[in-house]
């Protein structure tokens, strides 16, 4: 599906292609999320890897690009990159660098420690990044984007989501793409390509506790909601603003 004339959903994926700066996005990777929840107790499949690894291949019979970028968050732990988080990123950037003559990461808040890796396997990494018309930032700090030149934003870091409900009550969660302006800019924030990462169910929870401080301050007549699922590729679910009415 097309958001625009530049910028293709990769359905079923929670990923997008940039035609006219050559580029795969995709954000919120949460690598070795199943060790950290080990250490708190909570035992869970090690299988994230495995299944993100799947996706990366699917995506790429589909589309062949110069680069790919990480926008924010490929790893899971704030502090300092654990054993379990090394092996799994390591493997991760040596398969990207092998597809893609640039792999490039945002920083995330969760990604302390990782220019040690990345200077390693050879993985350009920044706080943010301008790249043609587009600006990249993970989205957990608060940019003022009227000092920033380019006409679109990409960011991640909210995890966004949709819950929808059935006349017994039954929930689906949805993952999905938010795509319109805030502060005068063209807005898309990416889901989470995490196969464990908790979505942040946009439709419902009280403004105030969105994670994004972009996305607080933005005017949800503008947004839309792009949902996506492997069981029936890309749904336009209208604007947030009337999704939250209804929900």
């Amino acid at each position: 599906m097309r958001l625009n004339s530049d910028i293709v959903i990769i359905s079923p994926h929670r990923a997008v292609y940039i035609e006219s700066i050559d580029a795969i996005v995709i954000a919120d990777l949460h690598l070795g999320f199943e060790g950290i929840a080990a250490e708190h107790g909570i035992f869970i499949p090690k299988i994230q890897f495995k299944k993100e690894m799947e996706e990366l291949k699917e995506i790429l019979k589909k589309v062949k690009a110069e680069k790919i970028i990480i926008n924010g968050d490929v790893k899971h732990e704030f502090s300092e990159t654990g054993h379990h988080e090394f092996r799994e990123v390591s493997r991760l950037y040596t398969f990207l660098k092998e597809n893609f003559d640039r792999v490039i990461q945002i920083k995330g808040n969760h990604d302390n420690f990782i220019i040690y890796v990345c200077r390693k396997y050879g993985v350009e990494l920044y706080d943010n990044l301008q790249l043609g018309d587009y600006f990249f930032l993970h989205g957990h700090e608060d940019l003022k984007l009227n000092s920033i030149m380019t006409s679109n934003i990409i960011t991640g870091h909210e995890h966004p989501a949709i819950s929808l409900y059935d006349e017994v009550g039954g929930k689906e969660k949805v993952d999905c793409f938010l795509y319109g302006r805030i502060d005068s800019k063209k807005f898309l924030m990416l889901p989470a390509f995490s196969y464990f990462a908790q979505g942040s169910e946009v439709n419902i929870i009280p403004e105030n506790e969105f994670l994004s401080p972009l996305l607080k301050r933005a005017d949800f007549r503008e947004i839309k909601v792009i949902g996506v699922s492997r069981e029936t590729g890309v749904l336009d679910f209208g604007t947030l603003d009337k999704l939250r009415k209804i929900s």
